[in-house]
């Protein structure tokens, strides 16, 4: 039998797809490189998002997008991993 609700990469892939109109009306290269950065944080946690199992996929992208800002940050500040 298949599957009956999408993957959360699917789901996520999918919610991308809606965000495109708000890509296109980015006036400056530097906005769209920005929602780009957002994108890319969206998925680089996927994984993670995928075994939390929230209902709530925005509250999953949304918490890979500021756990990817935060690294980068972190990182353009120079600051070492608070957890070691």
């Amino acid at each position: 039998m298949g599957r009956t609700a999408p993957t959360y990469r699917q789901a996520l892939e999918e919610r991308m797809k809606r965000w495109d109109a708000f890509a296109r009306l980015l006036t400056t290269p530097e906005d769209r490189a920005a929602f780009e950065l957002v994108r890319t944080g969206a998925r680089r946690y996927a994984a993670q998002a995928t075994y939390v199992g929230s209902p709530d996929l925005l509250e999953a992208i949304l918490l890979s997008v500021l756990t990817d800002l935060a690294g980068r940050l972190r990182a353009e500040r120079g600051e070492r991993d608070p957890t070691r």
